[in-house]
């Protein structure tokens, strides 16, 4: 059932029942806690494959201690018998197919934070090696990549399958994008180098993963293979009519969190800072978390100011026809959980940064 609450400014709205499957990880954390901040929410369960766990002893929040924390086994029931609209998926995306359809078969709303339902069928079963078991959604799943996807806004109360972008990919396609769409970067051109904290592995045991492994290295991995490079290349394709196909090298930093994306290419001549930085305002104008500048900047450039935050920072050089860009966000926030939550409030009819817009501090 809804609940009438309050909002800040003043007017009547209706507190929305939502549940997080696969809350221990990282992601699923910090979606907790945003969601126990949101004040339109009604966060009612969150389960993990562990029995005897609750989220009070990961999260800070007092309100936390009330929320049901339970095993997976328990989504049936709690399907069947609760009031609970919108499912959050904070699982593998082998786990997400099979969740998924079992929700969104039921009715009910899913925003599902693996790569599950980001890409076309052959091209899923091709980049992750294994056969889709829920094909027929994938014509169902909206890519909810805030601010450029708007077909969910709006649909409280209708079955949709959201699919949250990953995390490099949103870093690289929030400063690609506009520029692309405007024409001043010559798509074929593009080199992008990423790196990402350690947390964007996920929470599982791994020796690769281990601090003596990771300390004083910037490790390459999955080169010229990532699973995020068609997803890159479909979504700018499809929000800016671009074609690319560009390098793209990601590493593993050592550090917990943060993603940063450098990337390089070819600008039409006559391009200035000042061209890159009317066309991110125009892009921006009605979205709260970007912040955008010339990389002189040093804050702009830094990810211990971006961690924690659901901003996107980017920062960029032009000089003659290079341009070197870069891109900076918390890769469990708007790589992760904060996205899902500006999906969660585009979904209601809200502005994507309700309730994020100054929400900060980590895990």
């Amino acid at each position: 059932m809804h609940n009438q609450v309050s909002q800040k400014d003043g007017q009547k709205g209706q507190k929305i029942q939502v549940g997080i499957i696969g809350a221990r990880g990282y992601s699923g954390l910090e979606l907790a806690r945003l969601l126990l901040n949101h004040p339109l929410v009604d966060l009612k369960f969150a389960l993990a494959t562990q029995n005897d766990w609750s989220l009070e002893s990961f999260l800070p929040e007092k309100s936390a201690r009330k929320i049901k924390t339970g095993n997976l086994s328990e989504l049936p029931a709690l399907l069947a018998e609760s009031d609970v609209e919108v499912y959050f998926l904070a699982t593998p995306a082998e786990a997400s197919i099979e969740l998924a359809h079992k929700i969104y078969k039921a009715g009910k709303t899913v925003i599902d934070l693996s790569g599950a339902f980001r890409l076309p069928q052959s091209i899923f079963e091709k980049t992750y090696g294994m056969k889709h078991e829920a094909s027929d959604l994938l014509g169902e799943a909206v890519f909810g990549l805030s601010p450029f996807e708007k077909s969910h806004e709006g649909k409280q109360g209708n079955a949709t399958l959201i699919s949250n972008p990953g995390c490099y990919a949103t870093s690289v396609m929030m400063a690609l994008i506009p520029l692309l769409k405007a024409g001043v970067v010559d798509p074929q051109s593009l080199v992008i180098d990423s790196k990402s904290g350690t947390s964007g592995a996920g929470r599982k045991a791994s020796e690769d993963l281990l601090f003596t492994e990771v300390d004083g290295e910037c490790l390459p991995y999955r080169v010229g293979k990532h699973q995020h490079l068609p997803e890159i290349t479909g979504a700018i394709e499809k929000f800016s009519g671009a074609k690319t196909d560009p390098f793209f090298t990601t590493h593993l930093l050592a550090t917990r969190r943060g993603i940063i994306s450098s990337i390089y290419g070819r600008v039409k001549p006559g391009t200035t800072a000042e061209t890159i930085a009317k066309i991110y305002d125009e892009a921006y104008s009605s979205y709260d978390l970007v912040e955008h500048g010339e990389a002189t900047k040093k804050h702009l450039v830094s990810l211990k100011r971006v961690v924690g935050s659901a901003r996107t920072q980017i920062a960029y050089t032009v000089q003659g026809e290079k341009l070197f860009l870069f891109s900076l966000i918390d890769n469990l926030m708007k790589g992760a959980a904060s996205q899902a939550v500006e999906n969660l409030n585009v979904y209601l009819g809200k502005n994507p940064s309700f309730s994020l817009e100054q929400r900060e501090g980590n895990l």
